[in-house]
């Protein structure tokens, strides 16, 4: 009974986990998310999660402004094809950025801003 106990607790805690990716956009089908990451000692990262939910492959071009109290401090670039109901995420798909401008402080700070810059979709007959 205590096993039983335990385990709809891990289940009703794992059921309320919210999203660490904050969505940038979507279109045709194609999601595009993001998170950041700090590992300890190591310089900050930004992850990115492409979710392609359309029946075809799509190659996609992705711009991200990083911006700091306003200004805009830097710009990341992704292309990628994705095959159909793939999704890429972060480090394990190299879809991630350290930034050189901004210090650990100023990306965790509430001033700092990722915006979807361009955001383009092809369709393909099959990724390379």
């Amino acid at each position: 009974m205590k096993q039983l106990t335990w385990a709809l607790l891990v289940l009703a805690f794992a059921s309320c986990k919210t999203s660490l990716f904050t969505m940038a956009g979507e279109r045709d089908g194609v999601a595009v998310s993001y998170r950041w990451n700090h590992p300890p000692g190591k310089p900050v990262e930004l992850l990115l999660k492409l979710s392609n939910q359309s029946p075809v492959a799509q190659q996609v071009h992705v711009a991200l402004d990083l911006s700091f109290q306003a200004f805009t401090v830097e710009q990341f670039l992704a292309d990628t094809c994705i095959p159909a109901g793939r999704t890429f995420n972060g480090k394990l798909n190299g879809i991630y950025f350290i930034p050189r401008e901004l210090t650990p402080e100023q990306a965790a700070s509430p001033d700092t801003r990722v915006q979807l810059a361009a955001f383009q979709i092809t369709a393909q007959d099959q990724c390379p």
